[in-house]
């Protein structure tokens, strides 16, 4: 048998229940377990529960958790910093062939410095937006430098790093993610326990201000004020709910905005909608409209990562710069005047399948 490679992948957590991390788990749970030894190290550990990962595939020890004072942790966390080669062999050993950075900005970890090991840099996120923090900016241009390969998950993505880091633009290539569908669609069919109104939009994801879940909620309260009275499904938690439920009371919509909290199918209530709602300002390859298409919903969005090739030209969602565009295609779309072919729309998404992005990784991993 051919000598395992040894792979560390390491982001900011695996325990946040967001979409990076359910798609580093399609990742390590698609490659070869005859060809890889992965480790997984999450720098910070939270409350959701992690997504389910193959036998084999080792979750190291959380650099932070919630076990110690603030003052403890503001300390430890600071560390990083003051002592990047310390943390670095406290949290991982140096002993892997291929070391993987999974993030947008402000890298958790430094790269090995042996020259053998493979550094991959994957970025998750547009970046256009770092110049304005001079720390992150520093850092990031010093950890792409040691970076063998930076892995862009969206065109958007990859342009934003080649307007920040143009020395870099060599080492850039896309790899779209991918994904299972049966796992979409056949979660989207169990009961939700719920009655769901018809006529409703869907918006999946933290209820923060950078997801933009605050302007969605404002362009409901427009939409009603034009007399369509529609409901909107929530998805998600986040610092904004205690604001936002009680916008909602002061707008009067509390029977029409539901929140339904965190998921862990969030299918089978976005499969009961019109559509999916995206105002968010910052995304790096939007799961979440590959799985409102795959569903056979169109989504509304702002030209975040993702937008632009999973619209395929306008045809299956659309992308918007401003409130009275996203209006328009809101009711558009729920009151069934606009409304894709979902057959078309099945045979489109076929085009991000999980084999199609292990192929191209497996490139990746395996070129020298």
């Amino acid at each position: 048998m051919q000598n395992k490679k040894k792979v560390l992948f390491y982001l900011w957590s695996f325990s946040l229940g967001g979409g990076a991390e359910k798609i580093l788990a399609t990742i390590v749970n698609n490659l070869d377990p005859d060809k890889y030894d992965i480790d997984i190290l999450e720098m910070e550990h939270f409350d959701k529960p992690m997504p389910k990962l193959r036998e084999g595939i080792n979750i190291l020890k959380p650099y932070k958790s919630k076990k110690h004072s603030s003052i403890a942790e503001a300390i430890i966390w600071r560390l990083r910093f003051w002592f990047p080669g310390l943390v670095r062999r406290h949290v991982a050993k140096d002993n892997y062939d291929i070391e993987i950075s999974f993030t947008i900005m402000n890298p958790p970890l430094q790269f090995s410095k042996r020259k053998d090991v493979k550094k991959i840099a994957w970025i998750h996120g547009s970046i256009e937006n770092m110049p304005e923090n001079e720390k992150y900016l520093s850092c990031h241009r010093k950890h792409l430098g040691t970076a063998d390969t930076i892995v862009a998950i969206s065109e958007k993505t990859r342009e934003s790093i080649e307007n920040v880091f143009p020395e870099y633009k060599d080492k850039i290539t896309t790899i779209y993610n991918g994904y299972n569908f049966d796992d979409i669609r056949i979660p989207a069919k169990e009961d939700c326990g719920m009655h769901m109104e018809e006529d409703s939009m869907c918006c999946i994801g933290r209820i923060e201000k950078l997801k933009g879940t605050d302007r969605t909620l404002e362009l409901l309260n427009k939409i009603h004020q034009m007399g369509y009275k529609y409901h909107l499904y929530l998805i998600g938690t986040g610092d904004m709910d205690n604001e936002l439920k009680e916008r909602t009371s002061k707008y009067g919509l509390q029977n029409y905005v539901h929140f339904l909290g965190y998921q862990t199918n969030p299918y089978k209530f976005l499969s009961r909608t019109k559509l999916l709602v995206s105002m968010s300002y910052q995304e790096g390859f939007s799961g979440a409209f590959v799985e409102a298409i795959s569903l056979g919903k169109p989504f509304v969005s702002t030209d975040v990562g993702g937008a632009k090739e999973l619209s395929c030209n306008g045809k299956f969602g659309k992308i918007i710069t401003s409130d009275e565009e996203a209006v328009e295609a809101i009711i558009s779309y729920i009151s069934g005047r606009e409304y894709p072919d979902a057959d078309e729309m099945a045979e489109f998404i076929e085009g991000f399948t999980v084999e199609s992005q292990i192929n191209k990784i497996e490139r990746q991993l395996c070129s020298s």
